[in-house]
């Protein structure tokens, strides 16, 4: 686990300046931030770095000479830092785009809590987390509408967009890189680098069919059971994914109590006895069962003995795709010229070589068509 974090500047007159550090009772040595700041001396243009110091491992980030801030966070040596890269880099993109650095101190503690969970998270919570990301939507949205960007262009919306003076586009698309749905790339004749889509994601609700398969066993009442089932069937003939929709689901992955429960009922229908086995996981559990009812994702059933049963009414789908459809906006651009043909020809070979590297399930998947759409 992370043991604290700082965030610093450096005054050559007199050193290090600390705005903000979690746990309060942290303390590290001038020495030990000066070493942070003398390390990252030499990738003036900022960035992250992993190194050691003493008896910590320490995962830090340079803003650069724009900002001149150091976003760093202090684990054991145990721990590896480059497992809290994407962590870090989101964390100082939250605290650096604030103007006034008072009004980021009431926010550490939960930006420091987000980090330490962070090597924790599966591949559905680090894509939703990555979705819940305004900065990442709109590259998402952008990349998904025109096939491919640049940094500078991506910079300047987001700025645009966002209210922003300062955005570092690296950080921000860090973790979609790492996450296989963009390839960043030199392509002669652009003045920053190209970013490319070479995958998306769909998030859908899907039917609870664990649940409905264990049904038998729990000795229902033949009338609770059926109402169950109808209750379930109106529900997805009525069902259209939504952005809202989306987004109150999304939320449900990213929280580490709701996620938990929600993993258990996936398994199997619970009684109380049974989410009690999952009581020293969560922080409060009742609180974590009100966000999936109020999401719609939970039931509660009694069967002929009068024992509750908590099953699932619906169940949750992050789902990163191919999107062969990009193919039509690049001949889109090759026809009208809106593009630079080393640009699309660049894009052609991002998304050959990630097909041809793709599971088969993947090659041949297609999202569902959603209300949008």
């Amino acid at each position: 686990m992370p043991v604290g974090l700082i965030v610093f500047s450096w005054n050559k007159r007199i050193g290090a300046e600390v705005f903000a550090k979690y746990p309060e009772e942290f303390q590290v040595s001038s020495d030990t931030l000066m070493r942070i700041f003398s390390t990252h001396a030499f990738e003036e243009s900022g960035g992250f770095l992993s190194m050691i110091i003493g008896a910590l491992n320490i995962a830090s980030y340079y803003s650069g000479p724009e900002k001149g801030y150091y976003v760093s966070l202090f684990l054991s040596l145990e721990e590896d830092p480059d497992l809290y890269e994407d962590a870090v880099l989101d964390a100082a993109n939250l605290i650096l785009s604030n103007q006034d650095m008072e009004q980021v101190k009431p926010l550490i503690p939960s930006i420091y809590a987000r980090i330490a969970f962070y090597p924790k998270l599966t591949d559905e919570q680090k894509t939703a987390t990555a979705l819940t990301d305004r900065a990442k939507q709109i590259i998402l949205e952008t990349l998904d509408e025109d096939g491919s960007s640049t940094k500078g262009e991506l910079t300047s919306l987001l700025k645009d967009i966002l209210k922003l003076e300062y955005i570092d586009i690296n950080a921000a698309l860090n973790s979609l890189i790492k996450l296989g749905l963009i390839k960043v790339s030199s392509v002669k004749g652009l003045p920053t680098e190209g970013v490319f889509l070479i995958g998306n994601v769909f998030v859908t609700r899907i039917p609870p069919v664990t649940a409905v398969r264990r049904l038998k066993q729990l000795d229902l009442p033949a009338e609770v059971e059926n109402d169950y089932l109808t209750e379930i069937k109106n529900f997805f003939q009525q069902y259209k994914p939504s952005p809202s929709d989306n987004e109150r689901i999304l939320n449900i992955i990213i929280d580490p109590d709701t996620y938990t429960v929600l993993n258990l009922l996936r398994l199997a229908p619970v009684t109380q006895q049974g989410l009690n086995k999952v009581k020293n996981q969560v922080k409060d559990l009742n609180l974590a069962l009100k966000k999936l009812w109020d999401a719609d994702l939970l039931r509660i059933l009694k069967n002929k003995k009068g024992e509750e049963f908590y099953l699932l009414k619906s169940d949750i789908r992050v789902q990163k795709y191919f999107p062969e459809y990009i193919i039509n906006t690049i001949r889109t651009n090759y026809n009208q010229k809106t593009k630079p043909s080393p640009v699309l020809t660049e894009h052609l070979k991002l998304l050959r070589d990630t097909y041809l590297s793709l599971p088969e399930e993947f090659t041949s998947y297609k999202p569902p068509i959603t209300e949008e759409s």
